[in-house]
């Protein structure tokens, strides 16, 4: 465990960065960023707290432990053996594409730009983390508090998500 906290920081920071970065390829591009879901969600008064509630669980709970469970347990695991003369690389990386490919929702291209890079690094960051720990919980770990922290973000500055 002390694994996923040592490293949660630096691969926070990173997948911002990249965010970021995305953001701006989306304006040199001439596509305005589409809004986070959490964003819309959150900022709509149209929408009860309960669902506000069941929407954090889902996103910092259920599917860290879903999705790390599929892609690094099952899809990671599989590719490492299946690929092991090659190694963890091209496991990771194959992985991690269909990890950002998978959170990929409708928006056209602007939603790819802006999503893709920082997904596909993140999808690899977990991916490191169950390599060199072993653990599934530790890959889970990171993932959820990355989930929550784009959560308390999106909720102390939701015009960050706005584009």
């Amino acid at each position: 465990m002390k694994f996923a906290f040592k490293w949660f920081p630096p691969i926070a920071l990173v997948a911002l960065g990249l965010a970021w970065i995305s953001g701006q390829a989306c304006s040199l591009l001439g596509y305005e960023a589409p809004p986070q879901i959490l964003v819309q969600l959150f900022t709509d008064p149209n929408v009860h707290w309960t669902a506000k509630a069941k929407c954090a669980i889902m996103a910092v709970i259920v599917c860290p432990v879903v999705e790390e469970t599929i892609f690094r347990c099952g899809l990671f695991k599989w590719t490492c053996r299946r690929w092991l003369k090659w190694g963890f690389w091209p496991a990771a990386l194959g992985t991690s594409v269909l990890f950002a490919a998978a959170h990929y929702f409708a928006g056209g291209v602007p939603t790819l730009v802006a999503t893709f890079l920082p997904l596909a690094f993140l999808g690899v960051a977990f991916a490191w983390t169950y390599e060199n720990t072993g653990k599934l919980y530790a890959a889970m770990t990171v993932h959820l508090l990355f989930n929550l922290l784009n959560l308390v973000l999106c909720l102390a500055f939701p015009e960050l998500g706005q584009s």
